[in-house]
């Protein structure tokens, strides 16, 4: 194999190379794909002929931005709807993977049994390897990322953006770099570092925005969870009320009729059953504010159906700083939590104690309820048991920062409290 040969079959690994890698970056290396990714890799290696044949190899390595990379960036876009950015960036990224076989292979130099055959062989089974890796490990990633925003794509594009115009304008249409000049040499690598820390600032924003959203999506679902359980309280109270209603009828033509055969002491019993019976399905009143009646009417019934003891103390002053949807958005998490402790537990041990009242001018919410031992706290609160749970967590601490106070999440040996401070 002739020193040509080796050159032009390296070209077109190479060039395969680079197509594989932008297009897995771009996510669109797929099998439905691969007659348009082949058809543009033809007419890449068409054009470089042309340019070959018209002007020589080392012009074309000299143009390679002009008939491959530019040319590569309007396919996809044109194939793939890519847009532009996305579409450059991940061709720049492309050709700064590329330097990595080529960098390997170059250590067979140094071999003792050096040969221009094995360092290309070398340089092949780097080419397989590094793509396997990359598109094992890498390209998801690294297209997620592209799709965060647009902030978050600049940010990336400027390690790929700066090497790919410092190696061509120092190592191919100019040789600066070989020259060992100090300013050269340190450059990349304080691109690179500059590039880190401005990742690492736009990361943070945009996880710090991600969760904003997951807290706001979940102080949303949490006041549909409070609609839903008014809608099924009032379906519920309505279905008996119709019941009742039905029935009346059938009630007073009995009493009367008891009235009339003067069995007034059995009347009274049978008016007083009833008046029971209506007692069972009327809402508790626990404070002035119907919303937060029905929730804790709810949460009541739930206690009583798994026979768990629970006692709440409601006193709610005139004017609360937090709005009516907030202030039963913060209940309904932390008793969902308390019976969601306490359902597991022997009959005899299930118990929840709910306050809510003034302390010291501040709105003072507290929740103690039995649990089990394996509460765990993380951060500020206590570790969900799975990866989507949580959400109510998060909620009473959002809506509690919201309004400048403190929500305490403490476990001891079989008890759980949860205490909330607002500033009135």
């Amino acid at each position: 194999m002739t020193r040509i040969d080796i050159m032009m079959i390296r070209y077109i690994v190479t060039l395969l190379f680079g197509v594989a890698i932008t297009a897995s970056f771009a996510g669109v290396l797929q099998k439905k794909n691969m007659a348009k990714l082949a058809g543009i890799t033809c007419m890449l290696l068409l054009l470089q002929g042309v340019f070959f044949a018209s002007f020589g190899l080392d012009a074309v390595l000299k143009s390679y931005p002009i008939h491959t990379h530019i040319v590569l960036i309007g396919a996809l876009v044109l194939c793939f709807q890519c847009t532009a950015m996305d579409a450059a960036i991940c061709t720049l990224l492309a050709y700064m993977c590329c330097q990595i076989p080529a960098w390997i292979s170059r250590w067979a130099m140094y071999s003792i049994y050096y040969s221009r055959i094995g360092e290309f062989l070398v340089y092949i089974v780097m080419v397989l390897v590094t793509f396997w890796v990359i598109e094992k490990y890498a390209a998801t990633p690294i297209h997620e990322l592209l799709q965060v925003s647009k902030l978050a794509t600049i940010v990336m594009g400027i390690v790929p953006f700066t090497y790919y115009f410092f190696d061509y304008f120092t190592t191919v249409w100019t040789e600066i770099l070989y020259t060992g000049n100090y300013l050269v040499a340190q450059f990349m690598p304080s691109v690179i570092c500059a590039a880190y820390l401005v990742f690492a600032v736009v990361f943070s924003y945009e996880q710090k925005r991600k969760m904003e959203v997951m807290e706001e999506r979940s102080i949303l679902q949490n006041e549909l969870y409070i609609v839903e359980t008014q809608t099924d309280s009032l379906r519920e109270l309505s279905k008996i009320a119709r019941i009742h209603r039905h029935d009346m009828r059938h009630h007073l033509a009995l009493i009367l009729h008891l009235i009339e055969e003067n069995h007034v002491q059995e009347a009274r019993e049978y008016i007083q059953e009833n008046i029971e019976r209506i007692d069972e399905f009327t809402p508790r009143r626990f404070c002035e504010m119907e919303m937060l009646n029905l929730i804790l009417s709810h949460f009541a019934g739930k206690a009583e159906k798994m026979n768990a003891k629970y006692c709440f103390k409601i006193e709610l002053p005139d004017q609360i700083p937090i709005s009516k949807s907030e202030l039963c958005a913060l209940v309904s998490n932390a008793l969902e939590n308390a019976f969601h402790a306490v359902e597991n537990l022997p009959e005899e041990e299930r118990f929840v104690d709910v306050r809510l009242c003034t302390f010291k001018g501040k709105l003072l919410f507290s929740v103690d309820n039995s649990c089990d031992d394996q509460i765990q706290i993380t951060g500020n609160g206590p570790k969900a048991e799975k990866a989507e749970h949580g959400y109510g967590t998060r909620s009473i601490m959002a809506i509690t920062n919201e309004h400048h106070g403190m929500a305490i999440f403490q476990p001891k040996k079989g008890k759980f409290s949860l205490m909330v401070t607002i500033p009135l």
